[in-house]
């Protein structure tokens, strides 16, 4: 189809024509003709020989905090034979206008790279796809447009506070590590010695150097790995429900389970309103959590009846400005959930005040970010979860 360029030329050289024919101007008549044959021609041009384009997309990180970058890579290749024309890119992005960026010509079974920085100002997903090409003729007259359904997802997250290893309490399941690690396929028993070889022993475990020197086969032993695990809890009634609540509860959150999982501790994310993660361990599980506190939205007034849904320690985070002054409705809060530390955040002046952080062992209440990491599960809260 033409482009602006082409329609206007063209549009142009019908006026020439019409002119031409009713004031009798042959000059009019060549000029309107030559330009109305350059724009079909160009036309014809690029329907006729289209290029033979595609696009590798690559997102770096594929998760980011909220307020950081990301960057996407972007490969065209040209898998016909012949140059490509001038080429237009536009990758959609959700919610905005999309990224348009300029290419120059790729070469015959070539490729040609481009980059840009996608900046993210709220929690949440966005969609990246599909991608349209122009390509251009050389006097930029005719283009040839071409959709890549290519499609990917950027994960914008809660910001992630750095904090102090938190150890959990193994509980009564000492084989809970050892089934979370079987359900993903994983294994990192520790060992525990040898012993004699009994009929039935997987014949791989045998240690041969020790049973060389003796006179029976040496097997060695195992011990699964023993896990705490912890469930923290998000107030998703209101005013827990707003955005501007979500967006300091869900950091807390998220903050709190990292920092079990790099114990080496389960850990699951569960809310209110009976929303939850499975319960995962090790630190590569934590791009699942970070993707649920990501698309976390609304809530219920009332806490529904299935939470906490495992056994394990809990702990409680919300934004009720109630809990954080009243004694009785905290405890009580506390008791319903069977938390061990109820965080409570003040987040109508969330890092505006001088206010530093407040903590009577099963409490703790922030005023800003970074509070957690100096105060946060230290001291008598940290001796609470059981820290080695």
């Amino acid at each position: 189809m033409p482009t602006r360029t082409g329609w206007g030329l063209l549009v142009a050289g019908v006026v020439f024509v019409v002119s031409g024919r009713l004031f009798g101007a042959i000059e009019f008549l060549v000029v309107g003709i030559a330009a109305v044959a350059a724009v079909v021609m160009a036309v014809l041009l690029r329907q006729l020989r289209p290029s033979r384009l595609s696009v590798v997309r690559q997102l770096t990180p594929p998760q980011v905090p909220v307020g950081e970058p990301a960057r996407v890579d972007l490969e065209v290749i040209n898998r016909g034979r012949s140059r490509s024309p001038v080429l237009r890119l536009l990758d959609a992005v959700a919610g905005t206008r999309g990224v348009d960026l300029a290419l120059a010509p790729v070469a015959g079974n070539g490729s040609i790279h481009g980059a840009y920085r996608l900046p993210t100002t709220r929690r949440g997903v966005l969609d990246l796809g599909p991608i349209r090409i122009d390509d251009v003729e050389g006097l930029g007259l005719a283009r040839k447009r071409h959709r890549i359904d290519t499609r990917v997802r950027l994960i914008v997250h809660p910001p992630i506070e750095a904090l102090p290893s938190i150890r959990v309490p193994a509980g009564d399941d000492p084989l809970l590590g050892e089934e979370l690690r079987q359900s993903l396929g994983l294994s990192d028993e520790e060992f525990d010695g040898l012993r004699p070889y009994v009929p039935g022993d997987d014949l791989r475990k045998i240690h041969w150097p020790s049973s060389a020197r003796g006179d029976e086969l040496q097997v060695r032993q195992f011990r699964p790995p023993r896990h705490g695990r912890l469930s923290v809890v998000i107030d998703t009634r209101p005013p827990g429900d707003t955005a501007r609540a979500l967006d300091r509860t869900t950091s807390i959150a998220g903050s709190v389970a990292a920092s079990v999982l790099a114990a080496g501790d389960a850990t699951r994310i569960e809310t209110t309103d009976g929303r939850s993660t499975p319960l995962v361990s090790g630190n590569p599980q934590l791009e699942s959590l970070l993707e649920f506190l990501a698309l976390l939205d609304g809530g219920a007034e009332q806490i529904n009846p299935a939470i906490p849904s495992g056994a394990g320690t809990v702990v409680a985070v919300s934004a009720d400005p109630i809990l954080a002054s009243d004694v009785a409705a905290r405890r009580r809060f506390a008791m319903r959930l069977r938390a061990a530390i109820v965080i409570t955040l003040d987040t109508d002046s969330w890092g505006t005040t001088t206010a530093g952080p407040v903590s009577t062992g099963e409490w703790i209440h922030l005023t800003g970010p970074g509070q957690l990491a100096v105060h946060g599960l230290l001291g008598r809260s940290a001796s609470t979860l059981g820290t080695p």
